[in-house]
């Protein structure tokens, strides 16, 4: 093989280790492939999950910053032994500028796949993202979920694109 090559062959090779790495599987420690309940630093209680299953809601983790903010952490994980998966890492931006967060959004992970007015959703090979970035009483909500709970995304979703009741007055 001549040295041109070769040359050619190994930046080939970098590129293609460069973007592999290039996906994120969660947000600072957090991890959808790797964080299991005995990695949880906070407060944990028992919970039920949304789909029935018992699981651990754990929260009081050390604030994450997204886009120069601080964000509260809040994890569930399906079942309660220390082995159990993180099945959602909540991350509740606390004084939210949308626009630096949707930067800060699309340089970790892409470009959504779906966009639903102030509600992004975003997907590699690791997880499922809903970002909620309407600044709700100044607040935003990201939602990740590891690839296993798709039926999880579809239901945030649709609670998302619910009608709001109508208010009455007396």
């Amino acid at each position: 093989m001549s040295r041109l090559a070769i040359a050619a062959a190994l930046a080939l090779a970098a590129v293609a280790c460069k973007e592999e790495s290039a996906e994120f599987a969660g947000v600072g420690p957090w991890s959808v492939t790797k964080t299991k309940l005995a990695d949880a630093t906070g407060r944990c209680d028992p919970t039920d999950l949304p789909d029935g299953r018992k699981g651990m809601y754990c929260y009081l983790q050390p604030l994450l910053p997204v886009a120069k903010q601080g964000a509260d952490v809040d994890l569930y994980f399906g079942g309660t032994e220390p082995t159990a998966p993180l099945v959602e890492l909540q991350l509740k931006v606390k004084i939210c500028r949308p626009e630096p967060t949707e930067t800060w959004l699309r340089s970790h992970f892409g470009a959504p796949f779906e966009i639903q007015g102030t509600r992004l959703y975003f997907k590699n090979r690791y997880l499922y993202m809903a970002a909620d970035l309407s600044g709700d009483q100044g607040h935003c909500l990201l939602r990740v979920f590891p690839l296993s709970e798709q039926a999880e995304l579809e239901r945030v979703k649709a609670q998302a694109t619910a009608p709001t009741p109508a208010k009455t007055t007396p």
